[in-house]
């Protein structure tokens, strides 16, 4: 045999260190990024309500001639918008008239509507039907016109047994906005 001397060899343990420093930056910066855009997300809100059908019955004819209630339908095309006041007692328009799609002009229609939520406290609905080719921004522009007081105007408080919908400020005009299409065929 020769002589070679097998060692052993010391089996030395090494540690790996992770360096968890950009880990934890990165989750910082997405913490703030998810916070930054939920408070975005939510200042933005408009609660609208979709027609539909339910179980109770419809009230009587009498009780609607006794107390009706005004109703405001808001009809817009692609360079104006329709209104229309009438009551539950009488589909028939009280009071009808058109004006261009401008935040000028719409300043008429919240005029109307001003009107009556101060003759009648509990007023709070208008329905809003629109033509498939009324883009985005123009539709904002009504919903504001609706919703948010122009600068000079003084809230109307809501009766104080009025229930406001979730998400719904009491300074609005209205607290309830019904969105609907209206397809004019040929």
């Amino acid at each position: 045999m020769s002589g070679f001397k097998l060692k052993k060899r010391k089996q030395v343990a090494t540690a790996f260190d992770v360096n968890v420093t950009p880990m934890l930056d990165l989750f910082s910066v997405l913490i703030i990024f998810l916070l930054a855009t939920s408070v975005f997300s939510a200042t933005g809100e408009t609660r609208i309500e979709v027609p539909f059908l339910s179980s109770q019955p419809p009230p009587k004819q009498e009780d609607i001639d006794k107390n009706p209630e005004k109703t405001v339908n808001l009809t817009i095309d692609t360079s104006s918008v329709k209104y229309q006041q009438a009551t539950t007692a009488s589909s028939v328009p009280v009071d009808e008239f058109e004006v261009p799609l401008t935040e000028d002009a719409l300043d008429k229609v919240q005029a109307r509507i001003y009107a009556i939520r101060k003759e009648n406290p509990k007023f709070d609905k208008v329905t809003i039907f629109t033509q498939q080719e009324v883009n985005y921004e123009k539709l904002v522009l009504v919903l504001d016109a609706v919703r948010e007081l122009r600068p000079g105007r003084t809230p109307i408080p809501f009766p104080a047994d009025y229930k406001f919908p979730s998400g719904v400020d009491a300074s609005n005009l209205v607290t309830k906005i019904v969105l609907g299409n209206v397809i004019f065929a040929d």
